[in-house]
């Protein structure tokens, strides 16, 4: 009787307790947003069919190779952020049919026989079926044979019009030729603005001597000579020698053809021996590592080609600055762009592939490619390894370069 009593009491205790209770949904039903009726329910876990699976299968391997120490340093670090981001999204999107992509990264300080070494290195011992060879044209030209033997997919964002006239299937560029930088460039300078008197500065390297044959060629198309044409090494930081050689023959537009570090301090050391005409050159030009190494008084007016000017070009652009600032600090220039351009051609290359992973392969599917919209433009595969030829003329104005109009 007294359990009865017992029982009795707890039941009335726990129906007084329920009656006082705010009512809530049934244990099955998730709960409704409060301020988005049109959106779905709020949930803690993502639902499975929109959360792509983690790749886990066997990974596929690429290579980096290029320069990360050395004067050309920051070329190799644009390359390593630019591939790294377009790989990390596809893995987290599932991978190649969930298989991950592995990058291997090698420096060559821009030293052809150091970067052979690596190429004969990832073909053979890496089992690479790709590879980013190289930030340099001369050890980009140096590595075509070894890839081409072992059937392994090039890219390389060198602009000497070589690295593709050698017949490699197996090579790729992920911009524009050298002449797409120079040519407009130097038509602009000579039928708009007006000039005549030109001189030329260029390392020794296949990239620098590359842009000044073609800057001499367009010249010469146009009736026009350059004044003098002088050369340094790549690592070379006094240019008084070259600079005063220029300043005798009285130009009116310096013409660069080298890289970042060593253009910016040309730049400099020509203002402060009095030159006070016209600065101009191509894709290295259009750096900030140009701006930051010339200065923005420096390189205030000074124009440059190249077929990534701005982040805020479009949306497709704005979006790839946003996911490259979250993941690196840092603002994307024209490199980071056109590396990321190449590796997502290198992997839709792949997925068509799929399942035969091997480079020959996939270089055959590279070859298909067309009319791809990529962050420089249109890209459509030729025969050649060529992929697109357009680019855009930008002024520096306080330290920002922009599209000229």
């Amino acid at each position: 009787m007294k359990r009865t009593i017992v029982f009795g009491l707890v039941a009335l205790l726990m129906v007084m307790l329920a009656a006082c209770a705010s009512p809530t949904p049934a244990p099955t039903a998730a709960p409704q947003p409060t301020t988005a009726p049109a959106q779905p329910a709020a949930t803690t876990q993502a639902p499975a069919a929109t959360k792509p699976a983690a790749a886990t299968g066997e990974p596929i391997k690429i290579a980096i190779i290029g320069a990360m120490s050395g004067t050309n340093a920051v070329l190799g670090d644009w390359m390593k952020k630019g591939v790294t981001l377009a790989v990390e999204e596809k893995n987290a999107a599932g991978g190649i049919h969930g298989r991950p992509i592995q990058i291997v990264i090698y420096d060559d300080e821009a030293d052809t026989a150091k970067s052979v070494g690596l190429a004969q290195k990832v073909a053979t011992d890496d089992k690479v079926v790709a590879a980013w060879a190289t930030t340099n044209s001369n050890s980009a030209l140096a590595d075509i044979p070894i890839f081409q033997q072992y059937k392994i997919v090039q890219l390389t964002n060198g602009t000497n019009v070589d690295i593709t006239n050698k017949g490699s299937p197996y090579v790729f560029r992920a911009c524009p030729a050298g002449p797409a930088y120079e040519n407009p460039l130097v038509d602009f300078l000579v039928q708009t603005k007006g000039f005549k008197k030109f001189a030329l500065i260029t390392d020794t390297s296949a990239y620098g001597k590359g842009e000044a044959d073609y800057q001499t060629a367009e010249l010469q198309k146009l009736g026009l000579q350059p004044l003098t044409r002088q050369s340094y090494g790549i690592d070379d930081k006094d240019f008084t020698g070259q600079l005063t050689a220029i300043l005798q023959t009285n130009p009116e537009v310096i013409l660069f053809g080298g890289s970042e570090v060593a253009s910016g301090l040309i730049a400099k050391q020509a203002r402060q021996l009095g030159f006070k005409g016209q600065m101009a050159g191509g894709s290295a030009i259009a750096t900030p590592k140009f701006n930051e190494t010339a200065g923005a008084d420096v390189s205030e007016g000074v124009y440059a080609t190249a077929p990534y000017l701005t982040n805020d070009l479009n949306d497709m652009t704005k979006a790839f600055a946003a996911r490259y600032k979250a993941r690196w600090g840092e603002d994307p220039e024209v490199h980071g762009a056109n590396t990321y351009d190449g590796t997502e051609m290198l992997i839709m290359a792949m997925d068509k592939a799929y399942p035969n992973e091997t480079g020959e392969a996939i270089a055959a599917a590279f070859h298909t490619i067309s009319n791809y919209q990529g962050l420089q433009g249109t890209f459509n595969v030729q025969p050649n390894g060529e992929t697109i030829d357009k680019t855009q003329l930008g002024l520096w104005h306080a330290g920002v370069l922009s599209p000229v109009k």
